[in-house]
């Protein structure tokens, strides 16, 4: 710029004619700029013109979208919901499960998701929400009761997962959890696992019912339901299920299906799946008195034998032994009997026969083919005949079986009845072994609280039992009124035991309701075993913990090692203490105190009758056990009774044991009666 003034300064160039070339150069600049400015304007104006044009011929353009792949669901972006949930922090995840397990992808705008209840109380349930299960095995605690998943409609994915045992506490916890975690336009996917009826409140059920569930009030022992529901959804939801069990057992639920994040719910409660059994029908309407079993809801129930899913008892002998059911005078006690025979898992209908008198129970016949099970008439009328007329028929049916199992009338089975009887089997080839039973007659819900125990006792419990086919041939049938002219109960095998025991389980695996012809009248004797409330196991699985220990030379060592362990205490008592107990029939004045779960605890005393047990009859009286002045002290094995209290093993020690000579139990200064 200097050198430029410099250079016209030179030629006589005035610094006027300087500034009017650079005006006149700003100007022309900005001439240039305010045409391109023009030329945007007109162009703008064109665009929108044609935009217009198009939009009136044609309609708006399509707008672009992006999908974002979200935990096996798809959702558009951008979001159009208002903020994302925050997840509960402390929920665990799972295994991750592409699809929950789906063999194909679910719609735009759905999850997958994968239900299942478990098929017993060992199979643990599972819920899996977008590939990730968040209820398992020690995951969120999922179990007994109801389980609890709420999912974020707007990610799709779970945000809390919870778990609430109805069964041993009440649901006022779960109450809260549906009123503060289940938020406008979440969705809950709730589950029931083994038992979680009895605790569940009326306003838990309302609270479910107005979150959409149909079926939830008629949820009971053992039945096995699940919704999927919205909050702020109106009618019922679109995904319930309701599975009544029998005898204890449940049919499991195992649903997989895509789920939208948008429910709609059902104006009415949809219709359950129909189902027919016409034979069922037709006896129901001639006998409407059996009340449960041709109910409205039930005539047309088919009838299936439950499936072994124990595969430790497969290709047991037990599932082929004959079962010879004693049929009483009633029907629709009978009736009780089968319905809980037909639910024993692995149970095989051809080798059930019912031998029942027509004289004096009819349609017995009508009644088993409902069942697919066998009918055997007789009129014998005398109980070791009746018993005769089964065991013959069992062998003459079935020569190739080595082994008849027994029901006396008036008897509800245990869910694991068979599962007991297959697992201890083996034990009736020992020879000091005459019989299984399924019946304890101590067993008494304060003296027996271990389902994992058996014992062997001398006395013959009768009701249900397990012999060997050759023990009849050889040795009952030669005999039979002296050894079975009475009930089991009463006391079989009296003068012709030969010196043999019965294994009996802690915890009942059979309920006789006390009703019936058989318990009447009322003796001493009938209402000291059956009409006091008992203990029975409701679990389907509950094994064993000392089967192998019942042969005669194991159970001694057996018995010498829990007398010797670490475990095992000493109850110190006086005469006066037991005498004051026994007399009111309470042991509340003895103060027990069982400090160490799962221990021995141990009643040493010294028995001073010296022609039957009347000592251990006192002990009895003052624990619970069965009493009655005219019988002995059922469960004894050599001068020593055992049983079960608050989870632990209690044994009465007396001086005709030959552990009694052990210190510090031949110590003991307590004597009796």
């Amino acid at each position: 710029g200097k050198l430029r003034l410099h250079q016209h300064s030179s030629t006589n160039t005035t610094l006027t004619d300087f500034v009017d070339v650079f005006l006149f150069s700003f100007h022309s600049v900005e001439a240039s700029a305010f045409r391109h400015v023009g030329f945007m304007g007109i162009s703008v104006f064109v665009g929108f013109g044609l935009y217009g044009i198009y939009e009136f011929f044609f309609g708006s353009p399509p707008i672009h979208r992006v999908e974002f792949f979200q935990a096996n669901s798809t959702v558009p972006f951008p979001f159009q919901d208002h903020g994302e949930r925050i997840v509960s922090q402390y929920m665990q995840i799972g295994e991750i499960l592409p699809n929950c397990g789906l063999d194909y992808v679910c719609p735009q705008d759905h999850f997958p998701v994968h239900i299942y209840s478990g098929k017993s109380k060992d199979d643990m349930p599972k819920i899996c929400v977008s590939g990730k299960y968040v209820i398992q095995k020690d995951i969120n605690d999922g179990g007994r009761g109801m389980n609890m998943v709420v999912v974020d409609s707007h990610r799709m994915k779970p945000v809390n997962a919870r778990h609430f045992d109805t069964y041993a506490m009440d649901s006022s916890e779960m109450e809260l959890f549906l009123m503060r975690e289940v938020r406008e336009g979440d969705i809950l996917i709730a589950m029931t696992f083994d038992e979680a009826s009895r605790n569940l409140g009326v306003m838990a059920k309302n609270l479910l019912a107005d979150l959409g569930s149909s079926q939830i009030q008629n949820l009971q022992f053992r039945g096995q339901w699940f919704m999927i529901s919205q909050r702020g959804m109106k009618g019922f939801s679109p995904y319930e299920t309701l599975k009544a069990s029998k005898g204890g057992l449940w049919s499991p639920i195992d649903e997989h299906m895509c789920v939208p994040r948008h429910l709609s719910g059902r104006v009415i409660m949809p219709d359950p799946k129909v189902m027919q059994n016409d034979a069922r029908s037709k006896f129901c309407e001639q006998h409407s008195h059996i009340s449960d079993f041709c109910s409205v809801d039930q005539r047309n129930v088919p009838l299936k034998p439950a499936i072994l899913t124990n595969r430790q008892l497969v290709g047991s002998a037990m599932f082929m032994t004959p079962i010879m059911v004693i049929a009483g005078e009633s029907l629709s006690t009978l009736t009780l009997t089968l319905e809980t025979i037909l639910s024993q898992p692995g149970i095989q209908p051809r080798y059930v026969v019912v031998v029942y008198n027509p004289e004096v129970i009819k349609d017995v016949t009508q009644l088993c083919q409902l069942f697919g099970f066998n009918a055997k008439a007789t009129t014998e009328k005398e109980y070791y005949r009746i018993m005769a007329v089964a065991f013959e028929t069992a062998y003459g049916l079935f020569p190739g079986s080595s082994y008849v199992t027994v029901i006396e009338e008036g008897l509800l089975l245990a869910p694991d009845f068979m599962a007991y009887s297959a697992s201890i089997l083996p034990v009736l080839h020992d020879p000091t072994v005459i019989a299984i039973s399924a019946w304890n007659a101590n067993g008494f819900p304060n003296v027996s609280s271990r389902a994992d125990l058996v014992y062997r006792v001398e006395d013959f419990p009768g009701q249900a039992f397990t012999i060997r086919m050759a023990t009849y041939m050889k040795e009952l049938k030669p005999n039979m009124k002296q050894c079975c002219n009475k009930r089991g109960w009463e006391g079989w095998l009296e003068l012709g035991r030969w010196e043999r025991e019965m294994v009996v389980p802690d915890v009942s695996r059979v309920l006789r309701r006390p009703l019936g012809s058989d318990l009447e009248p009322v003796t001493p004797l009938i209402h000291a075993l059956f009409h006091r409330l008992r203990a029975t196991n409701l679990e389907m699985t509950s094994p064993l913990s000392n089967a192998d220990t019942l042969t005669s030379d194991r159970y001694e060592s057996h018995l010498l090692e829990l007398l010797n362990s670490s475990h095992a205490h000493v109850i110190s008592l006086t005469k006066e203490d037991i005498n004051a107990c026994a007399l009111n029939e309470s042991t509340t004045n003895l103060k027990l105190v069982f400090d160490d779960k799962q221990s021995v605890y141990v009643v040493p005393y010294m028995e001073l009758d010296m022609t039957g047990f009347g000592g251990m009859k006192i002990l009895c009286r003052c624990f619970g056990l069965f009493y009655d002045d005219h019988s002995s002290p059922r469960g004894l094995h050599r001068g020593l009774l055992r049983f079960s209290m608050e989870g632990n093993e209690v044994i009465f020690l007396s001086n005709r044991n030959q552990h009694f000579a052990m210190s510090p139990y031949n110590t003991t200064t307590l004597s009796l009666p």
